[in-house]
């Protein structure tokens, strides 16, 4: 026997059906069944997947740790988690010091000095960073991964290729927001 139910109930939570079933005299078997075909119903109309916000090359800040108040760049991400970290985390490309301010009347050796940026390369929670509406194209090797952190020689030298990236976005004036301490 098929129940007739009203298209407003239709559009409705399965609990709240499940609850309104429940109060009319049918058997509770046959409610729990109708109640099932709805479910699958509602759960059918919702969209499969939801647009991922952390995204490879967005900018996103830091919010706590060592690096707490700096930007940094998705490099890769890991949003179902690995074996050794079982949630939702990043790979990400900071700048742990900014460049200083840099004027006309300076002199070369001056400005070289000033300009010169210091890298971060860590693993981050989701929880622990903030995205922007920003997004920064660099180009970061895609090679990389997190178990090449934990090598000493590999970070040192993922993080030279960062910093030669980031000194050259910012001599060329791109992404200048990017290269300003973040004031809070």
């Amino acid at each position: 026997m098929l129940l007739y139910v009203p298209k407003i109930l239709e559009l409705r939570r399965p609990k709240i059906l499940l609850h309104w079933f429940s109060s009319t005299p049918l058997k509770v078997h046959q409610a729990k069944s109708q109640v099932h075909i709805m479910q699958e119903l509602w759960l059918s109309k919702l969209p499969s997947t939801m647009g991922k916000i952390m995204k490879q090359g967005k900018v996103v800040l830091v919010l706590s740790g060592r690096y707490a108040g700096r930007k940094a760049i998705i490099m890769k991400t890991f949003d179902d988690g690995t074996s050794d970290k079982q949630y939702g985390h990043a790979m990400v490309a900071g700048i742990d010091r900014y460049p200083r301010k840099v004027h006309k009347r300076m002199g070369k050796i001056k400005i070289h000095k000033r300009s010169k940026v210091k890298p971060f390369v860590k693993v981050l929670n989701y929880n622990h960073m903030m995205p922007t509406r920003y997004t920064v194209d660099l180009g970061l090797e895609q090679k990389s991964s997190p178990k090449d952190l934990k090598d000493p020689m590999k970070r040192k030298k993922i993080r030279f290729q960062t910093r030669v990236k980031f000194e050259e976005r910012y001599k060329q004036g791109k992404n200048k927001w990017f290269f300003q301490k973040l004031r809070f």
